[in-house]
């Protein structure tokens, strides 16, 4: 990986203590090696107003970091794509790299939309009803469904496969298996993770993604403690009522 920009200050992120959009900025910062830090709004309701986008995670960019000008950045795809711009490797190292890195975050995306219309949160009890969950989390990857009805496992045997065609092997998409899109990969896998723990089960190369992915020291750190944020991220997405098995 090439060495980080000369930093004068820490890059700051603020998201809530919740596994949803602001973990992968954090593996992203963790893995880059630029000098940050987090923190949680503290009155995020007299805050929103204030914020560009009217939500987190946003990004406080230091002077010194692009000619000496101060940003905030916002929305989570933004903050990574800043990322890999300021450590070019945190991108892809070459053309190949790049493309399934950002693939990988198209695609995640798309898992992220079904999670907030379908699985419930530690905020909100039920959003469907549980045939319509049971139906997201249906062993079944049916590719001939149209987009808005397959289940979760289409899109994890999509990025199986994905992984295949991408040559590098070894629980990797790219050739240091920790760039943006895979940063972003792990933090959607771990969300399904903790409310399915064998759902990658049928998806033997992103198990193999997860697992090493997840061994990493700055992986672990962002898991355990939080790395740079005041506390760990904790669970959002939950299980749900579904349908009862017949």
């Amino acid at each position: 990986m090439s060495a980080a920009p000369l930093q004068v200050a820490a890059y700051q992120l603020t998201y809530f203590p919740l596994w949803a959009k602001g973990p992968a900025p954090a593996l992203a910062l963790e893995h880059s090696g630029l000098h940050w830090h987090g923190t949680f709004p503290s009155d995020w309701a007299e805050s929103k107003h204030a914020s560009t986008w009217s939500k987190l995670p946003q990004l406080e960019v230091p002077v010194g970091s692009d000619g000496g000008r101060p940003m905030v950045i916002g929305h989570e795809l933004a903050i990574l794509a800043w990322i890999a711009r300021a450590v070019p490797a945190m991108g892809g190292t070459n053309g190949a790299d790049f493309a399934a890195s950002h693939q990988l975050l198209c695609e995640c995306e798309d898992i992220y939309a079904k999670l907030t219309k379908f699985v419930p949160t530690t905020r909100i009890a039920r959003k469907c009803s549980p045939a319509e969950l049971s139906q997201f989390w249906t062993w079944s990857p049916d590719r001939t469904l149209h987009n808005r009805e397959q289940g979760v496992h289409v899109n994890l045997s999509l990025l199986d496969a994905f992984s295949a065609t991408c040559g590098v092997g070894g629980g990797r998409f790219t050739a240091s298996g920790v760039t943006v899109g895979e940063c972003k990969l792990f933090s959607t896998l771990h969300a399904l993770v903790l409310i399915e723990p064998d759902v990658l089960r049928p998806h033997a190369r992103l198990q193999a993604f997860y697992e090493r992915f997840g061994g990493k020291e700055a992986t672990r750190a962002i898991l355990e403690k939080g790395g740079a944020m005041p506390a760990p991220f904790e669970q959002y997405f939950i299980r749900g009522e579904r349908q009862p098995e017949s």
